[in-house]
């Protein structure tokens, strides 16, 4: 059985550079390489380099395979934080199109619902036992 050395889970933007500055503010991600038509994003920088890793690449690029070209359906990504309200709180900042405010789950996570600049579902969350009676 092969064994897996990394995943990406690649975002398919419109606009590159717009995508990657939104996942920068909201959520604190860093960027370890750009080009004009793929960045790439990790939580703590170069350190997560080959472990964890968000890639926005151009939606019809030529390196997107053509079964997904252009399409931007069926998916969602889930960004766990160490504060879910403080990234609420940037959210509304930023003008993000907010689809749930932040609630309490029944597995154990406080999460927000927003949507990102292609309009791609974005899961925040953070562990509900950090803010007690706050939910």
């Amino acid at each position: 059985m092969p064994t897996t050395k990394r995943i990406i889970f690649n975002v398919l933007a419109r606009d590159v550079e717009e995508t990657a500055s939104f996942y920068e503010q909201l959520c604190g991600l860093k960027r370890i390489y750009t080009s004009d038509w793929y960045i790439t994003l990790t939580p703590n920088g170069l350190l997560d380099a080959l472990q964890y890793e968000l890639g926005v690449i151009d939606q019809v690029h030529e390196n997107v395979p053509r079964s997904a070209r252009g399409h931007m359906e069926g998916s969602y990504v889930t960004i766990v934080v160490d504060d879910v309200y403080a990234a609420h709180e940037r959210a509304r900042e930023m003008g993000v199109d907010i689809v749930e405010e932040p609630m309490p789950t029944n597995y154990g996570q406080t999460r927000m619902v927003v949507r990102d600049p292609n309009s791609l579902v974005v899961d925040i969350s953070s562990p509900t036992e950090q803010y007690g009676n706050r939910s």
